[in-house]
């Protein structure tokens, strides 16, 4: 007879409690809200070697700190030098259970100051990972998969070293791609059957939901939460303006949308103006009638009104909808590589 899978909660083997590292002059706490500033400061420090091209904002390490679900006496934790400036920072967060995927995950998260780096800092914040990681699996119900999950630019050579000497594994490649805008763009039509418009507040709701069905057959994906959404929708880099949806008028509802964002702290690393494409998608019963060409298309046509001269995006190198020969078509070419790092429990 066939046993039956061992729970997620043995197979975690979490420890009962999770000790704070112990590494010479440097003071070890949970971090609080009122990190998120000393936290976002390390990451553009280190961001400059780790990933050049994408710069945090202040208030993407706000709603990382204060999300939902997040204990940070329990799922974060910052070290400070006798001086008390901050040296480095841990963050391990539980996802809600997507009951589509199946999958449990925990997102770890950190880094370490520059000048500090090559003093073990770095292992003693994953051994602190991986028993707060376990500890997080081991708290869901079920024989589900479970995964530590990171990611990385491929730029970030010690970081994907590091965790590969702990069983990661370089689970997904992303690719960054980009278009000019002063090449042609076509024309496209949308489909006559579909109305295209601005993504407003009043669509938020239809888009997300939407959003969540497209995506879930996609690796890694992760039902976005309603709470989560409306935080990303509202920051400063966020652009309705730029962002628009395909509307089924016989339904109402969203069928196709492309959100965008523009950070223009990351266009001196990449040497031009930029507008970033966030998500790209089309509902299944909608596909094959170019409607996704039609939507991006309108979209570059807006970035370039704004003066933007470039569009860029990441797409999954596997893409099960073919979106990298989509992209190609357009007009973008890879700039870049980053990686998903995984480690199964």
């Amino acid at each position: 007879m066939d046993q039956a899978p061992k729970s997620l909660r043995d197979r975690a083997a979490a420890p009962a409690t999770v000790d704070r590292p112990h590494t010479p002059s440097v003071a070890w706490r949970p971090a609080t809200a009122h990190d998120a500033a000393a936290i976002t400061a390390l990451e553009r420090e280190a961001g400059a070697v780790d990933h050049p091209r994408y710069v945090v904002t202040l208030e993407e390490m706000q709603h990382d700190l204060t999300r939902d679900g997040v204990d940070l006496d329990r799922d974060s934790l910052v070290g400070f030098d006798e001086n008390g400036a901050l040296v480095a920072y841990a963050l391990s967060t539980l996802l809600p259970f997507d009951e589509v995927t199946g999958v449990v995950k925990v997102v770890v998260d950190g880094s370490v100051r520059l000048d500090r780096r090559g003093e073990g800092i770095g292992q003693a914040l994953m051994r602190w990972h991986e028993a707060r990681g376990r500890q997080q699996l081991a708290s869901v119900e079920g024989a589900h998969p479970g995964w530590l999950i990171t990611f990385a630019d491929e730029a970030a050579t010690d970081k994907i070293g590091l965790h590969e000497q702990w069983d990661y594994e370089l689970r997904r490649w992303w690719f960054e791609l980009t278009r000019a805008l002063d090449d042609e763009i076509g024309d496209v039509p949308l489909d006559p059957a579909l109305r295209l418009e601005p993504f407003t507040a009043a669509l938020s709701e239809r888009t997300r939901v939407a959003r969540n069905d497209v995506f879930r057959d996609h690796w890694g994906s992760q039902a976005t939460p309603a709470a989560d959404w409306e935080v990303a929708r509202a920051l400063p880099t966020a652009r309705p303006d730029l962002s628009f949806v395909a509307v089924d008028p016989a339904s109402d509802e969203v069928v196709a949308f492309v959100l965008s964002s523009v950070n223009e702290e990351e266009w001196a690393a990449a040497g031009h103006s930029f507008g970033y494409i966030d998500y790209v998608g089309v509902r299944r019963g909608w596909r094959g009638r170019k409607v996704a060409q039609a939507l991006l298309n309108h979209t570059m046509r807006s970035f370039r009104d704004a003066g933007l001269s470039h569009a860029t995006l990441d797409v999954d190198s596997e893409s099960p909808t073919g979106a990298t020969g989509l992209y190609a078509g357009l007009g973008f070419t890879p700039i870049n590589r980053s990686v998903s790092l995984v480690k199964n429990i």
